[in-house]
């Protein structure tokens, strides 16, 4: 197994080109651009050096003297989705970037699931792939990035990558989440799109923000030796993979990530938000840059593995999907893909991450980009009430639910003694006058007052949707954790 790599950039820019003008590596030929925006280009050259750059898109060039360390930065204001253009920077020896695109860019963040790429994991494939890689050469307006894994001690400037063109090679082995949802997003928005991958398997979420922002969730965080994983120390991803990124213009983010975090569920909400807002501030976009996320897929952490012995609780999955849940009111301009209906009991890496994408464009398209005809989201519990030996639940949902007059799966009803029983439940309807409510009950349950759908590590196949097929938000009317014995060490919740 490769070491992980340490950045050691922060005295110098990666080399690009035969000028004396260096580069970070995220901007080079190849590269898109955020429309509409003034995007910024930086750099070094030789301290007090004057550098000019130049646009060929007939915007303003930009001129700037470097500082006492070389280091610096202009703005250029971009046109409209376009290209391919060039961009010439001058510090009297002329270095020109070509094929430059303008268009839409995001970055493709979290742990496994969204690192997965294309063409899958060992023994772990990824539905569609060898259609869309084989397909993937028809769009040369997609442009991929993939940061390579490094961890670091303290911020760094520049990280290890190259804009590539979407072909069957580059796309294989990029990321299949990210890859669908700048598919779709290119054939809904027929302009380029650029997607920035940085990611890395097994990670929890107080590695992708920085020990300050970490310590406004807990104060406790210890400095304890990671020898043997650094990339879960807390800031050690944001440091070296996504702080390198900052001075690059983004439209938004997606994320997938949170399977590591399992057990922690009582601070991951409030970490989701120090971190969008610790990512937001760093881009100067605030709350206009998107922050679209995964549905953890269900998953039977009680199998016999090695990794996941010891886990023996049957909600340890879903309480870690209610803290997403619950960072939705915490984090404006940000919503969720439901993945309830796509995980597999046996495999922790689901293969179905075109449908992932697609959700996740789909909350794009409608929420960023205002494109409307379709739900973007499920069914989402509003409320319930209880009476006459059943419960009503009715939904948030755009449109109606479905399915109609076929029983529903996935739902779980209680009594005062905390017991839940498997139930019966049905979309409520009088002939063609369709609600937005289902009935809930069970023989073995007289007088209920809870009730849970999908709320398990394995929840078999729901079926319960809207009209468009986008399945329902898991949810629980209770708040029994004491009806839910876990077995979690307060040590596996303590960052590093």
């Amino acid at each position: 197994m490769k070491r992980p790599i340490f950045l050691l950039l922060a005295l110098g820019l990666s080399l690009s080109g035969n000028g004396r003008v260096r580069l970070p590596s995220l901007v080079g030929s190849g590269m898109v651009l955020q429309r509409n925006s003034d995007a910024r280009i930086w750099g070094r050259a030789e301290p007090g050096r004057r550098v000019t750059v130049t646009p060929s898109w007939g915007a303003e060039p930009a001129a700037v003297r470097a500082d006492g360390s070389g280091r610096w930065s202009v703005r250029i204001e971009t046109p409209d989705a376009g290209g391919p253009h060039t961009l010439t920077i001058d510090d009297g020896d002329p270095l020109v970037l070509d094929d430059i695109l303008i268009g839409e860019v995001w970055l493709c963040s979290g742990q496994s699931n969204m690192e997965m790429p294309l063409r899958g994991f060992d023994s772990q494939p990824v539905n569609g792939s060898l259609e869309t890689a084989m397909l993937a050469g028809e769009h040369p307006e997609i442009r991929l990035f993939r940061v390579s894994r490094a961890v670091s001690h303290e911020p760094q400037e520049d990280c290890t990558g190259t804009w590539q063109v979407s072909s069957m090679r580059s796309a294989s082995g990029f990321s299949a989440v990210g890859y669908h949802f700048g598919l779709c997003l290119a054939r809904a928005l027929g302009i380029p799109i650029g997607l920035i991958e940085s990611d890395w398997g097994a990670t929890r979420i107080e590695a992708w923000m920085s020990r300050e922002a970490a310590r406004n969730v807990r104060h406790d965080i210890l400095a304890t030796d990671a020898e043997h994983d650094p990339q879960n120390r807390t800031g050690a991803l944001y440091n070296a993979m996504i702080r390198p990124l900052t001075p690059y213009t983004l439209q938004g983010f997606v994320w997938y990530q949170g399977e590591s975090n399992k057990g922690c569920h009582a601070d991951y909400a409030r970490n989701m938000a120090a971190m969008v807002a610790e990512w937001r501030d760093a881009w100067g976009g605030g709350e206009r840059m998107p922050f679209y996320y995964v549905q953890l897929a269900p998953f039977d952490y009680d199998i016999p593995m090695h990794r996941f012995r010891g886990e023996r609780n049957p909600v340890l999955l879903p309480l870690l999907v209610e803290a997403q849940l619950r960072a939705l009111e915490l984090i404006p301009n940000a919503d969720m893909a439901v993945n309830t209906d796509l995980g597999d009991a046996r495999e922790i890496h689901p293969p179905g991450k075109r449908i992932v994408g697609q959700r996740l464009a789909l909350l794009a398209l409608a929420g960023t980009y205002g494109l409307s005809g379709i739900d973007s989201r499920g069914p989402q519990f509003e409320s319930v009430s209880f009476g006459e030996g059943r419960a009503v639940v009715t939904f948030r949902s755009e449109s109606t639910l479905h399915p109609v007059d076929v029983p529903l799966e996935g739902f779980e009803i209680a009594g005062s003694d905390r017991v839940f029983h498997p139930a019966e439940a049905r979309v409520l309807h009088r002939g063609y006058d369709f609600s937005r409510q289902v009935e809930v009950r069970s023989d073995a349950v007289r007088e209920p007052v809870a009730v849970r759908y999908a709320f398990r590590n394995v929840v078999g196949d729901v079926n319960l949707t809207n009209t468009a097929g986008l399945p329902a938000f898991p949810f629980r009317t209770d708040d029994w954790d004491d009806a839910v014995p876990a077995r979690i060490s307060e040590k596996t919740c303590t960052p590093r």
